[in-house]
């Protein structure tokens, strides 16, 4: 199959094999797949060795989701660390980040999630003695690993953890069996966005047609949409959710969603 042109920024869902295709043969390329109000998200990718381009971030977090190959990550005076699919990994502000492309593959491909204003400006000093990372529960790891996440809770049950939270966004790592749902709810004041992982799950968002998302794919909900998410797949899924700090649901029985 071949894509004639690429996504459209907060379409309901990106899939991320459309992606490879559309940029079949390309060393480096990046797409703009969401803008919330918040943040923009920004999935890139290097090829292996790809030079790195140390720099820093005075005023906001910064935070990868991994979604192919492997990345190196030097961030503030900690040892560098390797991150590969499903991981996560933040940039506290203020923190010089030095990010090399390790995976030998064709591509080494991460969502990068920062505010519109982002630049790299200020590139810091390199730290004259790393240590290693602390020993810490989520959320706000500097490097969440997705299979320590799985082994952390299993795979036994429906569960979910957060995994980030700083002043603008809540990320939750939520892991579902086959046939779950969520409480189906909508938000009166930001728009929500997942990245699957692991399974495939269907969207049933206001009176639309329900779509459905497999792993690497990228799903935007606009607020005020009633939306209710299922698992369909055979295996259990992990989706990662994005919303704003405050995070209200307004759920089924409280108030009818204004979009539909």
């Amino acid at each position: 199959m071949v894509i004639a042109a690429p996504p459209v920024v907060n379409q309901p869902v990106t899939h991320l094999s459309d992606l490879r295709v559309l940029h079949e043969g390309e060393e480096r390329w990046g797409e703009l797949l969401t803008k919330d109000g918040r943040n923009r998200a920004l999935l890139i990718t290097a090829a292996p060795d790809a030079p790195p381009d140390p720099h820093i971030h005075p005023d906001f977090n910064e935070f990868w989701i991994m979604l192919d190959g492997e990345t190196e990550y030097q961030i503030g005076q900690y040892e560098p660390f390797k991150a590969k699919w499903g991981d996560v990994v933040i940039a506290p502000c203020g923190f010089r980040h030095d990010i090399r492309s390790t995976g030998r593959g064709p591509w080494n491909m991460r969502l990068v999630v920062g505010p519109q204003w982002s630049n790299h400006d200020i590139k810091g000093i390199e730290p004259s003695k790393l240590y290693p990372m602390p020993d810490a529960d989520p959320p706000n790891l500097i490097h969440t690993s997705y299979e320590k996440m799985l082994e952390r809770h299993g795979t036994a049950t429906n569960w979910g953890e957060e995994v980030v939270l700083d002043q603008r966004n809540r990320v939750n790592f939520i892991h579902s069996l086959p046939g779950a749902s969520n409480n189906p709810h909508w938000h009166p004041d930001f728009d929500e966005w997942w990245v699957v992982l692991k399974g495939e799950l269907e969207w049933h968002v206001g009176k639309k047609e329900p779509f459905r998302a497999g792993s690497g794919d990228v799903v935007f909900v606009e607020k005020g949409y009633r939306h209710e998410i299922i698992t369909v797949s055979d295996e259990s899924a992990v989706r990662l959710a994005v919303t704003n700090r405050a995070g209200i649901h307004i759920f089924d029985g409280e108030e009818p969603a204004p979009k539909e």
